[in-house]
């Protein structure tokens, strides 16, 4: 009989034995340290800051891992950041799908994302056939090297600067702004997920969070933050507002300048997410600097609350799930 186990509880050494396990190489860098990965088990579900992972056991065989942390935008949002199978032990899969998501319902969680590479298509059809997640959005990946764009190095950049804790509010509300309406109840961003909290330096990853500022009447257009695990390959996520994308060359240019400060040798990726109505704006201008699409993904999203169709004009909220299973 197959059992799910925090790994809280299952040695991590037997994972090293997971040789079968597709895509998966041991790593204990991975997974949060002790003490940490138990004290964020025992909080509240608000107030957990380090990612949990689960184990699918079967007569003491590991089948299936899966690995939860709490969205950078919402901290009502779970996101799934990795799922390993065995080869051909794909009920194994929804099995931990299963039992995460009426886990973390109970605990008051409201939505789960998940991101899949388009040419998978046995894990986009477990989620979505299976386990009942839709697909909402496409997420598309630019991979640059620090070759692949020039510029002059006397580029001024007085429109950008570090955002601040206390205008959260107003970066919350621009970039609320540009998601499409009819997804805004899944992929809305919450004011406190724009500050520092005081779990930041635990956090595997840092995060530098900017805002662009018209100088002459201090409005702001457009938020961006620059990630990194390793100091090597960052992450870029952009949203300007609505007329001002031509400033996305501007955004690229200085965080050339600031990350070449930071690692001699690094990879930018470039996140577009498909949930914000510029998108394609936004993709028209890397295209047009002949950057290449390196990966595009799909985003897929279980929720209480069902996306209301772009040419309904009944908005509105509804709740999907009308069973709740308890947490173990």
């Amino acid at each position: 009989m197959a059992i799910i186990k925090n790994l809280v509880f299952c040695s991590k050494d037997r994972l090293k034995n997971l040789t079968s396990f597709l895509n998966f190489e041991y790593n204990p860098e991975g997974f949060p340290p002790f003490p940490l990965d138990v004290i964020s088990y025992l909080l509240p579900f608000k107030m957990k800051f380090v990612k949990e992972s689960y184990v699918a056991l079967d007569n003491g065989k590991a089948y299936g891992l899966i690995t939860l942390e709490k969205d950078d935008y919402n901290k009502n949002r779970l996101k799934i950041s990795s799922l390993f199978l065995e080869e051909n032990s794909l009920e194994y899969g929804e099995l931990l799908i299963n039992y995460v998501v009426n886990k973390f319902l109970a605990k008051g969680a409201e939505s789960f994302s998940v991101v899949v590479d388009e040419t998978d298509d046995k894990m986009l059809k477990l989620l979505s056939d299976v386990c009942k997640f839709r697909v909402l959005a496409d997420e598309y990946l630019f991979k640059i090297k620090k070759s692949d764009f020039q510029y002059q190095k006397d580029t001024s950049f007085e429109f950008i600067r570090f955002s601040k804790n206390t205008e959260s509010a107003k970066i919350s509300e621009l970039v609320n702004n540009e998601i499409s309406s009819y997804l805004l109840p899944v992929f809305e961003m919450n004011e406190e997920c724009f500050k520092d909290n005081v779990f930041v330096g635990l956090k595997s990853k840092i995060v530098f969070k900017y805002v662009l500022e018209n100088t002459q009447n201090k409005k702001l257009f457009g938020y961006f933050t620059i990630s990194s695990g390793n100091n090597k390959d960052f992450i870029l996520d952009v949203v300007l507002s609505n007329a001002y994308e031509a400033y996305f060359f501007d955004v690229l240019k200085f965080v050339k300048s600031e990350i070449s400060k930071r690692s001699p040798g690094w990879t930018l990726y470039v996140r577009v997410r498909g949930c914000f109505s510029n998108y394609n704006v936004l993709l028209d201008v890397l295209q047009s600097y002949d950057f290449k699409c390196y990966k595009k993904s799909k985003i897929l999203v279980k929720s209480l609350y069902k996306t209301v169709k772009a040419d309904n004009t009944a908005a509105g909220k509804q709740i999907i799930f009308n069973d709740i299973t308890p947490a173990f």
